[in-house]
């Protein structure tokens, strides 16, 4: 547990108590860990722990029994059941980005329902240290959920979970991290997209990715990379672009592409590290001269509806983002309630969505959609 030093650890040690009753996880009639545990638990004298249960007791939210322990009240004081726990949400532009970002509108949706019967509420931060540490002393704090971090940002949170705050990374992870983490497996995934394009018969590529300073685009990158040289890919058939954002391509990434494209041996296929990206090198594509996927193939990640009505329909890897959202959510709850979740790196599995976008190299058909 962390403390701050502006205020009595009992009282401390009191409030973690009522946020485990208030948020459901000791209900009314069970009884709480001995006090020796609970001490050890949360890193203090049993004798605060007492002191913190004795002014529970004297106002209603536990009572305690000889031989028994300490047992949460049947009827609860209703200022209790009313209050409000926050969990602070970090994102890239303090949350702006959710409403139109599907990746990011489909984690938070799901931490948004997953949090409603709970009575919490998300404030939604940038990474700015100054901020977090004020809203970090709030007696209603939970603890953080961190959405998609950029490599900048780690150290920060690994201090914050050092210090006893419960932190939970989404969508980004490395087994190094003392950090608890629920991600996909995005280098596992580009791997697979890849060997599938090389069952296909290409032997071309190129990659579309967004800037490497977010583990999802680096691990994505990564898998592309590795798949293609253990398949004894040559270097000169490997084309490699990258992009600052992962929702736009400006206009020399898609001048460098269409370059590539038209050349006489040129890519057949491309590995789109998003779903914006994928859009964009179909439209590269078209720009080039070139027909999707008679000249080249096209493959990208994340699925939203739209995805299938592309044209032709995009051949991706479809995220669980609302699970995502969800067992975050879920890992948090349990750091809170002071356990080391189990796993403390967490996996969900990517889906490859195959459709029209993708399939088998056509030279012939190349070489006429690029005569004069």
């Amino acid at each position: 547990m962390r403390f701050n030093a502006e205020t009595p650890r009992y009282v401390q040690v009191r409030q973690w108590v009522e946020r485990q009753i208030a948020t459901g996880y000791w209900k009314p009639g069970d009884t709480l860990p001995p006090e020796r545990e609970l001490a050890q638990q949360l890193g203090v004298s049993p004798l605060t722990v007492s002191r913190a249960l004795q002014g529970l007791a004297r106002e209603g939210i536990v009572t305690r029994k000889r031989r028994v322990g300490t047992v949460v009240a049947e009827n609860l004081p209703l200022n209790l059941l009313q209050r409000s726990f926050t969990i602070m949400a970090l994102g890239l532009g303090g949350g702006t980005r959710q409403p139109v970002d599907f990746y990011f509108s489909s984690i938070q949706r799901s931490v948004l329902n997953t949090l409603a019967p709970l009575a919490m509420r998300t404030l939604w931060l940038d990474y700015q240290i100054d901020q977090i540490e004020r809203e970090l002393l709030s007696t209603e704090f939970v603890g953080v959920l961190a959405i998609a971090p950029a490599a900048e940002h780690i150290a920060l949170l690994e201090d914050l979970y050092r210090r006893g705050v419960p932190v939970v990374i989404v969508g980004a992870s490395a087994q190094a991290w003392e950090t608890p983490t629920v991600d996909t497996d995005n280098y596992r995934a580009a791997r697979e997209g890849v060997e599938y394009l090389l069952g296909l018969g290409h032997r071309r590529f190129l990659g579309l990715f967004g800037a490497l300073e977010t583990f999802n685009s680096r691990d994505r990158w990564r898998g592309f990379r590795d798949a293609l040289h253990e398949a004894g890919i040559p270097e000169a058939h490997i084309w490699t672009f990258t992009t600052p954002y992962a929702d736009e391509v400006d206009e020399a990434v898609r001048e460098g592409i269409r370059t590539a494209l038209r050349l006489p041996n040129g890519p057949t296929a491309i590995v789109a590290g998003g779903y914006y990206l994928a859009l964009s090198a179909m439209q590269t594509v078209h720009q080039a001269g070139l027909r999707v996927p008679d000249d080249v193939s096209v493959l990208g990640f994340d699925d939203p509806p739209s995805a299938a009505l592309a044209s032709p329909p995009l051949t991706t890897f479809r995220q669980p983002l609302e699970q995502l959202g969800a067992r975050a959510v879920q890992k948090l709850l349990e750091c809170a309630k002071g356990t080391r979740p189990d796993p403390l790196h967490e996996y969900l599995p990517i889906e490859l969505i195959v459709r029209g976008s993708t399939a088998p190299p056509t030279p012939a058909a190349r070489a006429l959609a690029q005569s004069p």
